[in-house]
């Protein structure tokens, strides 16, 4: 039978070894989940980078093959293959029929990102902002994001466009 001693050692062993794993294992997933933070917000900046020089093919490079967007004009939703590009169309025609000039996006803050293995959500405040006859409007919303990791990196599946609630109509 072995000595009392010796079993305290060993376990002490076990015990100091699991410490130094679990601490390692702490330590070293802090970085690669903050720099996957950091490759989601990347897209979302890509995207709206894009799209204030007007460069829908280093926009539509963010998308996945097959999306999903809800967004506040017509026809409010596109989904499946080429949605990105859909919806690209679609702007630029509602743009047209409004007389509306495209001006820029800005993402006022970064609200929320989750990363599930290689899938994630994203979640920014932003301001959209248009001239419309001439006359600047601006649209503060939510901006939603859901994305999957590809061997190419974070690619959009989904976004939708939240503006603020319309304010009661007069009856």
């Amino acid at each position: 039978m072995r000595p009392a001693a010796d079993f305290k050692t060993r376990k002490g062993d076990y015990m100091n070894a699991r410490v130094i794993v679990f601490t390692f294992a702490l330590l070293s997933g802090g970085p690669v989940i903050s720099s996957d933070n950091s490759d989601v917000i990347a897209v979302v900046n890509k995207w709206v980078d894009s799209f204030n020089k007007g460069d829908s093919a280093s926009g539509l490079a963010t998308c996945d093959a097959e999306s999903a967007i809800i967004d506040s004009i017509p026809p409010y939703e596109w989904h499946g293959a080429g949605a990105c590009s859909a919806w690209f169309h679609d702007f630029n025609t509602w743009a047209k029929q409004n007389s509306a000039i495209y001006d820029h996006t800005t993402i006022d803050k970064v609200r929320n990102v989750e990363i599930t293995g290689n899938h994630a959500y994203a979640v920014v405040s932003a301001t959209f902002t248009v001239n419309v006859k001439g006359a600047p409007q601006s649209e503060k919303g939510i901006w939603t994001f859901g994305m999957r990791k590809l061997a190419q990196g974070w690619r959009i599946t989904g976004w939708a466009w939240t503006p603020p609630p319309s304010p009661p109509s007069a009856k």
